[in-house]
């Protein structure tokens, strides 16, 4: 016999939130229109099952949070952008039911360099699905020897899932073939939120 007693579930709590909801193993009940008349039937809408994902789609988050890191030293005399190793990332899926696929992200840089010269500086840029970011570009200028930090945050708003973040850098040489940069000791984070959440 169909019954489903809502005011029995309600009143014994027995009620869970749509991020509990596993769309592979659980089911939604639902009546569905059967007009055929059988014996003993007493209603055009018979109850079945469905399950939750062919209602629901995947159950995403609204959060993109990763972050990567490399403490192997990387050293160049190039003085052409080339990507940082270990410092790329992929956006999720950000999507609901209800809000747009896409996301606004911060993307945060740091990471410890030492060039080889004081004439010399060093560049690092953004570059998002292959295009470096112009506005983005960074140029440090230490005025002595040594090992220097830097640190850089950046905006990029209504980026679509699986897309690719990574840092480039390269050295701005006193003396081009001779003079390097040597990075180490980096990271690379970002920080997504569905486009219609304020970050």
């Amino acid at each position: 016999m169909d019954v489903v007693n809502f005011d029995a579930l309600k009143a014994q709590d027995r009620i869970i939130k749509k991020s509990d909801v596993n769309p592979d193993e659980d089911y939604f009940i639902l009546g569905h229109y059967d007009p055929r008349r059988r014996e003993f039937k007493a209603t055009d809408y018979p109850i079945w099952a469905i399950k939750a994902g062919d209602v629901l789609g995947p159950i995403l988050s609204n959060a993109d949070r990763q972050m990567a890191q490399s403490n192997i030293n990387i050293s160049t005399t190039n003085n052409a952008y080339f990507d940082l190793p270990g410092m790329t990332l992929t956006t999720n899926e950000l999507a609901t039911i209800t809000s747009p696929a896409q996301g606004n992200y911060q993307v945060h840089f740091s990471a410890s360099y030492a060039l080889s010269d004081v004439g010399s500086a060093g560049n690092f840029i953004l570059n998002v699905t292959g295009v470096d970011i112009a506005p983005s570009e960074i140029t440090e200028y230490p005025t002595n020897l040594g090992t220097f930090r830097t640190n850089l945050i950046w905006q990029l708003d209504l980026v679509l899932a699986n897309t690719i973040i990574k840092i480039r850098f390269k050295v701005n040489p006193a003396n081009p073939g001779v003079s390097s940069i040597d990075v180490y000791q980096r990271t690379l984070m970002i920080n997504g939120v569905n486009s219609t959440t304020v970050i």
